[in-house]
């Protein structure tokens, strides 16, 4: 028997052991708050038809498309920009999401494409649906809250909204007005699509998806004085705070305004709230921001006040760069293996002074943390829960009960995960970490876990969301005080 297969085997007995300890540890959460982003999603499966008939029509968006070196915009100011992000994502099958800030562009998008059908979307709105089948509270931030809004959220007695009021409402109850004031495009891809294009054959190496958001009602990201103020007298019920959102933040605006006025605002408020409720634990989720003052304002006002964050590859070699470790960013960028991973990791742990960080790639989950924010078993008992509750919705497209979540445990762990683990322990000089995925490396806790992959996935979208947020809940404990 090889290696490879004796860790299957190993880690097929871990997960059938932890996971009821990970049903169990969720449950002892006393309540999850989700913000500050909930929006509807339009879903659209790539199709190579309608792509090339849109490029064919217009010869100079032809051109950009077949440039491989093109730079992929910051933001999303005509079909050109959508086109050379789309491109972008769909050649290396990397995730990728990008403001569109002109409405005449939207329009253009929308005849081209159109969408499939709609969804809850929104890092805070995905959250909320997939973890209130888990049973414990979970208030979700969502604002303006429309009628059209409020119906995409799933109909559960435990996922409640704050209302103006101060009291904690169902979704349906505290909507106000009607209306799509904001639509987020998501454009889905599968291993081995291809379109065919100015003589020219390009194929997605794995599915993945694009998104091209369009959110002019809430692109400043400003929380409602309402609700900060009741928030902060109604944290004490809760446990954990999940924070995202910020991607949709612009460097700049009409009325002269700057990310910054807006950024500031919410670093203030989680301040407030960890001084006023010092048991919540907090993180942070990351997404693609491509402006790197952005990325720039959230590790200044934004993690220091979190204990842990969320993100994947792309997102860790993105923001290494703000942080100056220019190396780590261009080996994790070139893939270059897990000592770039891992030194990538370290050096915005030292950085940022961040508890927890944790990083989720095809294939395997891997996480940080200082020694006292968690017991390394504790971690990987939640990162289990994650995957298969990932693997279970991405077979499915949803988040069921108990039951048809434990179907997740039939899926196959990919060479690649678990190639990954056997990595690791080299870098690290450990023999057994490979088969338990628990070490220590110089300050840090290292827990590492291969994970199930659906060969045919459902649905993809806001996945990450559901990883880091169901493992850091599941994964970090909080005192009864």
């Amino acid at each position: 028997m090889g290696q490879l297969e004796e860790l299957r085997m190993s880690w097929d007995e871990i997960y059938k052991t932890l996971l009821p300890e990970g049903f169990a540890a969720i449950g002892r959460a006393r309540g999850v708050v989700v913000g500050i982003h909930s929006v509807i999603d339009g879903l659209v499966r790539f199709n190579a038809d309608k792509v090339a008939k849109a490029l064919a029509e217009d010869k100079a968006l032809l051109a950009a498309v077949l440039d491989e070196q093109a730079a992929v915009p910051l933001e999303i100011n005509s079909p050109k920009d959508f086109m050379i992000g789309l491109f972008s994502s769909f050649r290396r099958g990397k995730a990728l999401q990008l403001m569109i800030r002109d409405e005449e562009t939207f329009r253009w998008v929308m005849n081209k494409l159109g969408y499939d059908f709609l969804r809850m979307g929104g890092t805070s709105g995905n959250m909320a649906n997939s973890l209130s089948p888990l049973g414990f509270p979970v208030v979700v931030y969502a604002h303006p809250l429309t009628k059209e809004l409020a119906e995409l959220f799933v109909e559960r007695p435990n996922l409640k909204v704050l209302a103006d009021d101060g009291e904690l409402r169902a979704p349906k109850e505290a909507a106000k007005g009607e209306g799509i004031k904001a639509l987020h495009l998501i454009v889905e891809y599968s291993t081995g699509d291809s379109i065919t294009i100015g003589g020219q054959t390009i194929t997605a190496p794995r599915a993945n998806r694009y998104i091209a958001a369009w959110n002019p009602v809430n692109n400043k990201l400003q929380i409602n004085p309402a609700w900060k103020k009741n928030m902060l007298e109604k944290a004490g019920l809760f446990s954990h705070f999940v924070i995202s959102g910020f991607h949709i933040l612009s460097e700049k605006y009409p009325d002269g305004t700057t990310y910054a006025d807006y950024l500031i605002p919410v670093g203030e408020f989680i301040a407030q709230l960890r001084e006023k409720h010092p048991h919540l634990k907090l993180h942070y989720e990351f997404a693609s921001i491509a402006s790197p003052l952005i990325r720039g304002g959230i590790i200044e006002h934004i993690l220091p006040r979190v204990h842990s964050l969320g993100l994947n590859e792309v997102e860790l070699g993105a923001i290494l760069r703000n942080v100056g470790a220019m190396a780590e960013a261009e080996a994790v960028e070139k893939e270059e293996g897990v000592a770039a991973v891992m030194n990538g990791l370290a050096a915005l742990m030292k950085h940022t002074g961040l508890a927890r960080i944790q990083l989720h790639d095809l294939g395997y989950y891997l996480t940080l943390t200082k020694p006292g924010y968690a017991a390394p078993e504790i971690t990987r008992t939640g990162l289990v829960l994650a995957a298969t509750l990932a693997a279970s919705r991405t077979a499915t497209g949803q988040v069921g009960e108990r039951a048809q979540i434990e179907e997740g445990l039939q899926f196959p762990f990919i060479d690649k995960g678990l190639q990954r683990g056997v990595e690791i322990g080299a870098f690290l000089g450990d023999a057994g970490f490979a088969s338990q995925g628990i070490g220590r490396w110089g300050e840090y806790e290292v827990i590492f876990l291969p994970t199930k992959v659906v060969p045919k996935p459902v649905l993809t979208v806001g996945l990450g969301d559901l990883i880091s947020a169901s493992s850091f809940v599941a994964g970090s404990p909080v005192s009864a005080d």
